[in-house]
């Protein structure tokens, strides 16, 4: 950020002046002799900084004086207390970009020496970088500072230097700082594949490397599918946790924001749920748990259908990476982790969790039994067939692998008859999956499970509706 600091070395200059004006005010009854001198002190200080500066920006005095005693502060900000520079120093682009910010537009573009259409192309075509949060993100940030919009007002002719500076600048900046990170991605990259050679993302397109607020990157094959998707209980501890949902989805990277992660509270309980993809045991770690600030003994439960749980052990020291080999046997996988928090104290009582992701895991995708098939019945209806056939558009991209094929039932009729449905339930699917998948390197597996892997109890007709179905897990092997 040359032009902001060459800007406030600038303001820094006015200060001198706005001396002389104010000794010209107070000065000026005193006589035409004294004010003279005081005009000429004014007017040799004004010669000196046209000799630095030839544009002096179009600020009235209240405003230069508020703007200049801010920043030596280290802060622009307005009544919201909102500031045009974050903590660190970067432009505060998110703020700038609300209505509330507005007026902090104009104060950039005044510091800057840019006018109103350029700052309006830096805070809505520029995301700020300082907080990278995946590769994927690195790769967002180079994109938007060459996107075409950025492209076309360079070469309009209309772009001043001092904004074509700015550009320059903060590309050089961004190639810095996500060429770095992309480095490093790429070393926990190796790491995995190193433990797991047979391994492989299964959608190139799909795996990602997050970091966390220990700088620690963790790369995942199926990216932003690792993450866990709902929160099935929350049991608050004391004093009392918050904001349970914050720990789904993708990590916030290196953001310490503790009002943007999930506070379990001392001795809090926090269950989620894994919908989309599956913990399963790899090489190595094979869970995730992103941490805001010191990770605090937690301890560690997981699942096959959310009430038989298996104690993993406690998360505690330096790191946050589980290790499920133990507790697994292969290809066996689990949907659900539960996280109690264990009687410690800091600063914010019990574990602070920003996102739960499993490593390796297995792409999963649940298919509704009352869509593919009649009652009691293993032959797919048109209906299934057509939504069989979307699914496999949806797989397009792998291009080998395990795909396993489970069906479910629910607790209506006999062990015996539900464990035969399910499984000629999952034949029937399989088999109209591999026809639409035709020229893909996959094995493939079928099981029927009966009424034995329920995803929620079998106490009402909405329940059973939903232990009805057809699951599919990829798996890279």
């Amino acid at each position: 950020m040359h032009l902001i600091n060459n800007n406030i070395m600038k303001m820094l200059k006015y200060l001198y002046i706005l001396a002389f004006f104010v000794l010209l005010v107070s000065c000026k009854n005193e006589g035409a002799k004294n004010e003279t001198i005081v005009e000429t002190e004014v007017s040799a200080q004004e010669e000196n900084e046209d000799n630095l500066e030839t544009e002096v920006p179009e600020m009235d005095l209240e405003e230069m004086i508020g703007t200049v005693g801010n920043l030596l502060l280290g802060n622009t900000k307005d009544s919201t207390g909102q500031g045009l520079f974050t903590e660190n120093g970067e432009l505060n682009v998110d703020f700038l970009k609300t209505d509330a910010g507005k007026p902090l537009r104009k104060t950039f573009a005044q510091m800057a020496g840019v006018n109103m259409e350029e700052v309006d192309h830096i805070v809505f075509t520029i995301k700020p970088s300082d907080n990278i949060v995946s590769v994927k993100h690195a790769q967002e940030i180079e994109e938007t500072l060459h996107n075409p919009e950025i492209e076309a007002y360079m070469a309009s002719g209309r772009a001043s230097e001092k904004f074509l500076n700015y550009i320059e600048e903060n590309r050089a900046k961004a190639k810095e700082r996500t060429g770095d990170f992309k480095a490093r991605a790429q070393k926990a990259k190796e790491e995995f594949y190193q433990k797991n050679p047979s391994w492989f993302a299964l959608d190139e397109t799909t795996e990602d490397t997050f970091i966390d607020s220990r700088k620690k990157m963790v790369y995942l094959p199926l990216g932003n599918l690792s993450f866990a998707d709902s929160v099935v209980a929350f049991q608050p501890g004391t004093p009392e946790g918050w904001k349970p949902e914050a720990a789904l989805g993708p990590a916030q990277g290196m953001a310490n924001v503790y009002e943007d992660c999930s506070v379990l509270g001392i001795d809090g309980i926090l269950t989620l749920f894994f919908q989309d993809n599956a913990i399963i045991d790899v090489n190595g770690p094979d869970i995730y748990v992103f941490e805001i600030g010191v990770i605090e003994p937690t301890n560690l439960e997981i699942s096959k259908d959310g009430k038989n749980w298996i104690t993993v052990g406690k998360i505690e020291g330096g790191t946050a990476f589980v290790d499920i080999a133990d507790y697994a046997k292969p290809g066996e996988t689990f949907n659900y982790v539960r996280f109690t928090d264990l009687d410690t104290w800091s600063d914010v009582p019990g574990a602070d969790i920003d996102a739960v992701a499993a490593i390796g895991g297995a792409m999963r995708m649940n298919l509704d039994s009352a869509v593919l098939f009649e009652t009691g019945s293993h032959i797919l209806k048109q209906e299934g067939i057509a939504a069989v056939r979307d699914l496999a558009m949806q797989m397009m991209n792998l291009k080998k692998g395990t795909i396993t094929v489970e069906g479910h039932t629910d607790d209506v009729g006999s062990d015996i008859s539900n464990m035969t449905l399910s499984k000629n339930r999952a034949v029937s699917v399989a088999s109209e999956l591999r026809n639409a998948l035709s020229g893909t390197s996959f094995n493939w597996k079928e099981r029927g499970f009966g009424e034995s892997k329920p995803l929620v109890p079998n106490d009402s007709d909405e329940n059973r509706a939903k232990n009805r179905r057809v699951e599919i897990l990829v798996t890279p092997y």
